[in-house]
């Protein structure tokens, strides 16, 4: 797994961005954010889906299978 989807701040005292799953490719870890982002945006009414797709990221981390240092 190389790309690391966060959630920005959501650590408890101010600890920073929480781990939420890791992804071979960028577009699997945006469809994952996508589909996050519909549920929170379907199920929390008045929220701005934009808002809420900001509030993620995804980091590379450069791990590979074959390259796991």
């Amino acid at each position: 797994m190389r790309y690391f989807v966060y959630w920005k701040n959501m650590l408890k005292e101010d600890k920073g961005d929480a781990p939420m799953r890791a992804f071979d490719t960028t577009i699997e870890a945006k469809a994952y954010i996508r589909g996050f982002v519909d549920s929170i945006v379907t199920f929390v009414q008045g929220e701005n889906e934009e808002k809420v797709l900001n509030e993620f990221k995804i980091k590379d981390e450069g791990i590979h299978e074959g390259n796991k240092s």
